[in-house]
């Protein structure tokens, strides 16, 4: 696997966990965070093209969970 695949992982596992934990400021601080491992995540896509399909669909998964973790409860 592309050493460069290996940390953006790892990077997007570490805060999909966090998103799971954090409350308030934490969260707004990692939605930015998300943000950029998006982007980040993204471009690779585009200049790789179709590398480990696999590994990019659980990636994927992972950052829209972690987003999914930073939405809001609400109670009404």
């Amino acid at each position: 696997m592309n050493k460069y695949l290996e940390i953006l992982e790892k990077d997007i596992d570490k805060v999909a966990d966090m998103s799971r934990l954090c409350r308030g400021e934490l969260c707004r601080s990692l939605e930015s965070e998300l943000d950029a491992l998006q982007n980040e995540f993204g471009e690779l896509k585009i200049y790789e093209g179709d590398f480990e399909k696999e590994l990019v669909e659980k990636m994927s998964r992972k950052l829209k969970d972690a987003y999914k973790h930073l939405e809001p409860d609400i109670d009404i």
